[in-house]
């Protein structure tokens, strides 16, 4: 297991095994970089985390309706990276970001295969990974635990059950 998924797969377990709910701070990396996205993301993700606690029920995170919630999620995130790093002229990893991540909202204009958008969704987590590695900024932390988490259940990891228990809390 490489170093980058060994630390996704730590970080998504400890924030659903002991997360009483979405938050920022629930999600700390070793060098504890700054979280630069403004303070209404967190009330994004609670929004976005109710369309995909609802969308992805246990079993359904191939469906069409929950590939669309999670892309959805990931497009509001991305623009707010995304503004962050232009705003603090980290233009290279912005380039990054929209040339890695750009296929992880398309679920958002049409239907897609699950193994497809698997794929993107991967490639986007991992490059967000990269970027906040060498950046030491962040994207929403909650927005990014229901991108990795759509992931570890599409993989249908143990850590998927864990995942969906965290869930149930934001089913409208």
């Amino acid at each position: 297991m490489s170093k980058r998924t060994l630390a996704l797969v730590t970080m998504m377990m400890v924030c659903f095994t002991f997360g009483s709910q979405f938050s920022p701070a629930q999600a700390q990396f070793v060098n504890k970089p700054r979280n630069t996205t403004n303070k209404t993301a967190s009330n994004t993700a609670l929004e976005h985390a109710k369309r995909v606690a609802t969308a992805c029920t246990p079993g359904k995170w191939e469906s069409q309706p929950c590939l669309k919630a999670v892309s959805e999620n990931n497009l509001v995130m991305l623009a707010n990276y995304g503004e962050a790093l232009q705003k603090h002229k980290k233009n290279e990893s912005w380039e990054l970001l929209k040339d890695n991540c750009a296929a992880s909202t398309a679920a958002t204009k049409g239907e897609y295969p699950a193994y497809a958008m698997r794929s993107a969704f991967v490639e986007c987590a991992n490059i967000i990974y990269d970027i906040t590695e060498s950046t030491r900024m962040v994207p929403d932390q909650s927005q990014y635990q229901l991108l990795v988490g759509a992931v570890q259940c599409l993989d249908k990891t143990v850590a998927c059950n864990g995942i969906e228990k965290g869930l149930t809390r934001y089913k409208k």
